[in-house]
């Protein structure tokens, strides 16, 4: 869809930076329709990675135009890779090569701003630096639900196979390793390629921060997040499941069980599974073992079904002992994740994204942590979910719910508080970030607009899939 222009419109257009999976693509999706329909706006979506028929098609059907580049893997040639000191002026060759193609970017794109999911990676760090010199208005999305910077520090140091080298070092190493360091960042800084980064979401140099809910902006701003002003905005993902969580009821969950060919008068389990062996947090034997427990407690109910939900970063052939099961158990890789939930009588997850969505969907909730993976018990102390760490309290607990209506009522009042916390849950997140965008870009004073949904227009739904 073209976007009219008349005397006096600014014809630039937005450039959204997508990063990989192209599931990132769908937290975008909703305020690029936002910016055509409500600002008359347009947008461009740079991709540093090879998108997806997915992504292509849902770009083509809004006539978005899209631009892809590659990041270089290396700049040296492999036969001097193992000369001392090479990784490191590789490395710095190739923080050169990403400001000069975000340089480039910004030069063909011309945009009237700037918008990404995360200001710490590489490229996305010298477009939005770029953004800020040239006096454009730059903007971070938080993509999904995010650990305190802490997790991931202890998640980098838990994964299975990977061994502290740095204790290993010989003494004359390890004693000129803080002079080596220090070279180092003065040669960055000499270049113009240092970054004051907060390893997090939203720690770079992002003007403006829009954040799922206050519990986030809290927990940002605690760990360092600092020059952009942080707006509570809600999530674009959110509107759909608000959307639906408004719609839902018996015939609405009979059609798409049939559209996902499910058991239409069967109780069905969903399993929304973690990335554990992309993360390397879990071995494959440790996933299969689980996998089976789970299956196996659902299977001692009569007329139970267990399906799992990958995410995106899974391989499907690590999950094909599923089908070897007795009784099998369904895997599905792609899905419009709020219809799915909705139509599940039980939710299982460990610390995805997911769980918020199942809250919001008022599904009763199991968070499981088998092999004490550090971030699996993220929901423990937030609450809304039963959380377990043994296959036999899992098992206690899936029973208890689907038979014990005050237990699963107490767990439903608990999912609302969360959400309350975490979330700013009303159907408007698209907009208040579309607005967000325009009003920077026009040099409107933002805050009051971000912060309030009376005037804006009811969401369409989207589509939302994990």
């Amino acid at each position: 869809m073209a976007i009219p222009t008349s005397p006096g419109t600014d014809p630039r257009p937005v450039l959204f930076v997508a990063r990989e999976p192209d599931e990132t693509l769908r937290t975008f999706l909703p305020v690029i329709d936002r910016l055509r329909d409500e600002h008359q706006r347009a947008s461009r979506v740079l991709f540093h990675h090879a998108p997806g028929d997915w992504a292509r098609a849902e770009l083509a059907e809004r006539s978005v135009a899209l631009d892809q580049m590659r990041l270089p893997a290396h700049v040296l040639p492999g036969r001097v890779a193992g000369v001392s000191g090479a990784s490191t002026v590789d490395e710095i060759g190739r923080f050169w090569r990403a400001r000069a193609l975000a340089r480039a970017a910004l030069d063909r794109h011309r945009p009237a701003a700037v918008v990404v999911i995360q200001d710490t990676l590489l490229l996305e760090r010298f477009v939005v630096r770029e953004a800020n010199a040239r006096g454009l208005p730059t903007l971070v999305v938080q993509w999904a639900f995010s650990y305190e910077q802490a997790m991931y520090d202890r998640i980098r140091t838990f994964q299975f196979g990977k061994s502290n080298g740095a204790s290993r070092r010989a003494l004359p190493r390890r004693l000129l390793a803080p002079l080596t360091s220090g070279a180092y960042r003065a040669t960055l800084r000499a270049l113009g390629l240092d970054f004051d980064l907060v390893n997090s979401y939203g720690g770079g140099e992002a003007r403006l921060f829009a954040v799922i809910g206050d519990a986030f902006r809290e927990q940002f701003v605690r760990q360092g997040v600092h020059n952009k002003q942080i707006v509570v905005t809600g999530h674009p993902t959110h509107d759909t499941v608000f959307q639906r969580a408004r719609t839902i009821d018996a015939a609405e969950r009979a059609t798409i069980r049939r559209r996902y060919d499910l058991p239409h008068d069967s109780t069905v389990v969903l399993y929304a599974t973690q990335p554990v062996l992309w993360r390397k947090v879990m071995t494959r034997e440790a996933l299969e073992r689980n996998v089976r427990a789970i299956a196996r407690t659902v299977a001692e109910r009569a007329a139970c079904q267990l399906v799992l939900k990958l995410h995106p970063r899974e391989d499907r052939a690590d999950y094909a002992f599923c089908a070897t099961l007795d009784p099998p158990v369904r895997v599905i890789a792609q899905a419009e994740m709020p219809d799915l939930i909705a139509a599940c009588d039980l939710f299982i997850s460990s610390s995805s994204s997911t769980v918020l969505l199942a809250m919001m969907l008022d599904r009763p909730i199991v968070t499981v942590n088998f092999d004490e993976v550090p971030h699996f018990d993220q929901f423990e102390a937030i609450g809304g979910t039963v959380h377990v760490r043994t296959h036999e309290r899992f098992a206690d607990t899936f029973h208890r719910l689907l038979d014990d209506r005050q237990a699963a009522e107490q767990l439903r009042r608990q999912r609302r508080d969360v959400v309350a916390r975490y979330a700013r849950f009303d159907g408007h997140a698209a907009d208040r970030i579309a607005r967000l965008v325009a009003d920077a870009i026009d040099g409107v004073a933002h805050v009051a607009t971000a912060d309030t949904a009376d005037d804006l227009p009811a969401s369409p739904p989207s589509k939302v899939g994990v």
